[in-house]
């Protein structure tokens, strides 16, 4: 077998979703394993990386997470793989033919709300604004500014892909249009995976909505990394997502300061105007 499609990122951009959407198609089969980061795995494990997911490294290991079954199509979806130097190239050998699926979100929104993430699971409690004026002094501060700032700089991210593969097996989505009209984008992708845009998938639930532990000492526990990584192995996955709906509750989700959009304007802004070339696309509406 090879896997077909690859979401390759952006992270917080709207994955999530779209990896659930494309598991409930009955001629889709999706890893098991949402983000099994294989062709990633050896630059993340170089670099230390703090998330400290179970670690999927070789072929047998990653054909494992496919039920292989006739007349489906195979997708994962890894957004480590958009970020990684050798992954578009590295893909491309693995299967010259692959469709790759990249979402876009606002690089202010998408790196803030990547902090968030981090801060909800116990990862970071430095400040936002002290880790992209690089004033944190913890020793995964560099990994932050990666994960938050880096990571949010897509113009030479995309042109690999485009070095690699031709403009036709390449999807992007706008992390807007999906929010503001699902089933739309949903048949969007369905169709470039040539599959029937007749199934409905259900759109109603919404995946990686805001949440925030319950109180300090559940955050505390759950920034071992360790134990988590016990939880979602030997636990069934209903049971893990009735244990997180009780360790935490919906709230509201924090505002960036103006003073720090602002800056993160200047941050991006050069790079924005270098996606709007890659792409031929207007995004100017990210710095307004």
């Amino acid at each position: 077998m090879k896997v077909d499609f690859f979401i390759v990122g952006a992270p917080k951009a709207g994955t999530t979703s779209l990896y659930h959407y494309l598991s409930e198609h009955p001629q889709v089969e999706m890893s098991s394993q949402k983000e099994p980061d294989y062709f990633s795995d050896k630059a993340i494990h170089q670099q230390g990386m703090y998330y400290g997911k179970n670690r999927v490294n070789t072929l047998d290991k990653y054909e494992s997470l496919f039920v292989q079954k006739e007349g489906v199509v195979y997708g994962e979806g890894s957004v480590s793989y958009l970020f990684y130097d050798n992954v578009a190239e590295d893909i491309k050998k693995y299967n010259p033919n692959a469709k790759i699926i990249i979402m876009l979100r606002n690089p202010i929104e998408r790196a803030f709300s990547h902090y968030l993430m981090d801060y909800r699971l116990g990862l970071v409690s430095d400040s936002f604004e002290n880790i992209i004026t690089k004033k944190s002094k913890h020793k995964n501060a560099h990994l932050f500014y990666q994960q938050y700032i880096e990571v949010s700089k897509y113009a030479n991210q995309i042109q690999r892909y485009l070095d690699f593969f031709e403009k036709e097996n390449i999807l992007f989505i706008d992390y807007e249009d999906l929010k503001n009209n699902v089933s739309k984008t949903v048949d969007q992708v369905y169709d470039f995976l040539n599959i029937s845009t007749e199934f409905a998938a259900d759109i109603n639930t919404k995946y990686n909505t805001f949440t925030m532990p319950k109180n300090k000492g559940i955050r505390f526990i759950y920034s071992f990394v360790f134990l988590r990584k016990i939880l979602t192995f030997f636990l069934p996955i209903y049971l893990v997502k009735n244990i997180r709906a009780f360790l935490f509750k919906a709230d509201k989700k924090p505002e960036l300061l103006k003073e720090t959009r602002s800056q993160l304007s200047i941050i991006f802004n050069n790079d924005i105007k270098k996606l709007e070339e890659v792409l031929g696309k207007n995004y100017s509406k990210w710095i307004k």
